[in-house]
């Protein structure tokens, strides 16, 4: 019996691992059987973050999506009984179209789920009626007098050929396939897998 007990002393550790591993065999089964009850709180920020870049959106402003550079040159000519008058200049201008976020109507975003944006923009402009640039203008040809309203009126036969030119059905187009673009990108890194734009006419 004493050398029993010895023995028994001596490989304790042996009993108390299988006492541990009983003792974790039995909390797995409760554990099993009846499941504590976790609480937890998830947040999602989708919603809350689209609103703020929403608003952050329409207090942008003008945006431009294309600029167009454009030369025009412009003559003027008088015949006179003791001669002729004779003006040429040319006039330079960038032409910048897009449009003001700021007209964007209240419900020009609406969301379907959480995978599908529809956007309704405005229609893409002229941003500035101002585009030539007077510093860069110049006479390439002058004779005789010219009457005080001459070179105002050169300037405005040159703003109104270039502002048709740069408001051409392509470059409309392309400004607003550039829009198309940029606000794709916008609304799939806001976690929108597609993006359907319209323009309004």
């Amino acid at each position: 019996m004493l050398s029993f007990f010895k023995h028994l002393v001596r490989y304790w550790w042996v009993w108390a691992a299988l006492i541990a591993l009983l003792g974790t065999a039995w909390l797995l089964r409760e554990v099993r059987t009846s499941p504590p009850v976790a609480v937890g709180v998830q947040r999602t920020t989708h919603i809350d973050v689209t609103a703020e870049e929403i608003t952050r959106l329409r207090e942008i402003g003008q945006w431009e999506f294309l600029t167009v550079s454009t030369e025009e040159m412009v003559e003027w000519h008088r015949s006179r009984t003791f001669g002729n008058d004779h003006m040429v200049r040319i006039y330079q201008g960038r032409l910048r179209l897009g449009f003001d976020t700021r007209q964007l109507r209240p419900d020009w975003f609406r969301a379907e789920g959480d995978s599908i944006a529809h956007l309704t923009l405005p229609p893409v402009g002229l941003l500035d009626e101002n585009f030539i640039d007077e510093a860069r203008t110049r006479t390439f040809y002058e004779k005789g007098t010219c009457p005080p309203d001459t070179l105002e009126r050169l300037y405005h036969t040159a703003q109104q050929r270039m502002r048709q030119r740069g408001l051409s059905a392509r470059h409309l187009h392309d400004a607003e396939e550039n829009a198309r673009r940029q606000f794709t990108q916008i609304f799939q890194a806001l976690g929108y897998s597609q993006c359907h734009i319209t323009f309004k006419k």
